[in-house]
C-alpha cells in the first residue's frame, strides 16, 4: 500500500516529530511504501530506509499558509492509497490532531489575551479546515478529542494514547546515581521537562518546591528568577537521565492535549504529577497525582513512596509505541477504503 504521511519536520526533536519517525519505521516493517511530505529532514535521517521523501516549499512570513498550500500541491502530484496527516495542512484520510484543538489551548492558555494574533487566526482556520476534511481523528486523549468535537464538530474523532519507548526510558540505578553526583544532589529532588515555560506552568513548579527539595528545570527556555535549589539546565538530548535521576516530574501545565514526558517519567520509575488540563493525567494511577494548584503539589509531594514508582512503571507498560502504531494503521485503512 502506498501510503502518504505529512508533517512539517523528519526528526526526533519534539513529541509528534518522534512519533512520525517511529510510525514511518513501523509501517515500512509492515511492508507499505512509505513516503513523507515534509520541508525538512534531519541529516542523519535522510537515508532512512524505506522512507521516501518528498520536500515541500515553504515560505516566510506566511510559513503555514504556504507549508498548507504545498501540501495540497504535492498530494494533486502524486497518487497515494492512503494519507495521514500530523499537521494542520488538510487534505488527509486521517488526522493525526496531537495537538488538540488550537482553540481549546488559546482558550486555557492565554485567557487573559484580549486580542488573537493574525498567526493565531491562520491556525485557527487551517485547524479547523484539517479536523473537518479529514474522515477520521485521531486525538491522544479524551480531553483532546473533546476539543476537536466540541470547537470544531469533528465527525468522528478515535482517542489513541501514544506510546513509550520502554527501552530507553527505563529505571537505571547507574544513571541516577551518576547524574546526581554530577550535579550535587544530595537530598529530594524534582524535575520539569518542557519548552514554553509559561504554558507547561514552570512558575506553579517554583512555587509548590517544598524547602528541602531542589528542582531541575530541563528546557530551551531563557532562565526565569528563581531561588538557588532551582537549576536550569537548558536542553538536554538525552532527558530521560534526569527522569532516571530525579524522584518526581513536576508539569503543571496549562494546556497539553498529551504531554508525552509524563509517560517517560513513569516509565523511569518516578511519579509525574500534572494537571486536569493534561491528557495524560487520564493514565495516572493515583487521582491525587492530578494537581491544579501549588498547594495541591506541596501535599502531594508528601505522599510519595517507593511503591508508587514501581505501578507508575507497570502503567508506562502499557503503552509501548507498536500499540499505537498498529491502531493508527487500522484507522488508516479504514479512512481511505
Amino acid at each position: 500500500m502506498k501510503i502518504a504521511l505529512v508533517h512539517r519536520r523528519f526528526t526526533t526533536n519534539g513529541g509528534t516529530e518522534r512519533y512520525l519517525v517511529g510510525l514511518a519505521r513501523f509501517l515500512v516493517t509492515e511492508g507499505h511504501a512509505v513516503s513523507v511530505l515534509c520541508n525538512d529532514v534531519r541529516e542523519d535521517l535522510r537515508a532512512e530506509p524505506g522512507v521516501e521523501f518528498v520536500h515541500l516549499p515553504m515560505w516566510r512570513p506566511a510559513k503555514a499558509l504556504s507549508l498548507a498550500w504545498s501540501v495540497r500541491r504535492a498530494l494533486g502530484k502524486r497518487s497515494f492509497d492512503a494519507v495521514m496527516g500530523l499537521g494542520r495542512h488538510g487534505g488527509h484520510h486521517l488526522y493525526r490532531a496531537g495537538g488538540g484543538s488550537h482553540l481549546d489551548y488559546l482558550r486555557r492558555s492565554h485567557a487573559l489575551r484580549r486580542w488573537l494574533s493574525p498567526s493565531d487566526w491562520i491556525d485557527l482556520a487551517l485547524d479547523r479546515s484539517a479536523v473537518r476534511s479529514a474522515r477520521i481523528c485521531i486525538a491522544n486523549s479524551n480531553l483532546g478529542a473533546e476539543g476537536l468535537r466540541d470547537d470544531y464538530g469533528a465527525r468522528r474523532v478515535e482517542v489513541v494514547y501514544n506510546g513509550v519507548d520502554l527501552a530507553r526510558f527505563r529505571p537505571d540505578e547507574q544513571v541516577r546515581a551518576a547524574v546526581r553526583s554530577e550535579l550535587g544532589a544530595a537530598g529530594n529532588v524534582a524535575v520539569f521537562v518542557g519548552n514554553g515555560f509559561a504554558r507547561k506552568g514552570l512558575d506553579v513548579a517554583i512555587a509548590a518546591l517544598p524547602a528541602d527539595w531542589a528542582l531541575w528545570v530541563v528546557g530551551g527556555d531563557a532562565p526565569v528568577a528563581a531561588p538557588p535549589r532551582v537549576r536550569f539546565l537548558g536542553s538536554q538530548p538525552q532527558p530521560e537521565r534526569f527522569l532516571q535521576a530525579a524522584d518526581v516530574l513536576l508539569l503543571p501545565t496549562r494546556y497539553d492535549p498529551f504531554a508525552n514526558v509524563c509517560l517517560e517519567a513513569m516509565a523511569c520509575g518516578i511519579p509525574a504529577l500534572t494537571t486536569s488540563s493534561n491528557g495524560a493525567a487520564e493514565v495516572l494511577p493515583e487521582p491525587w497525582m492530578i494537581c491544579d494548584s501549588a498547594g495541591a503539589y506541596a501535599a502531594a509531594l508528601t505522599r510519595l513512596t517507593p511503591e508508587l514508582g514501581a505501578r507508575c512503571r507497570a502503567v508506562a507498560e502499557c503503552f509501548p509505541p507498536e500499540r499505537s502504531y498498529r491502531r493508527a494503521l487500522a484507522l488508516l485503512l479504514e479512512a481511505s477504503s
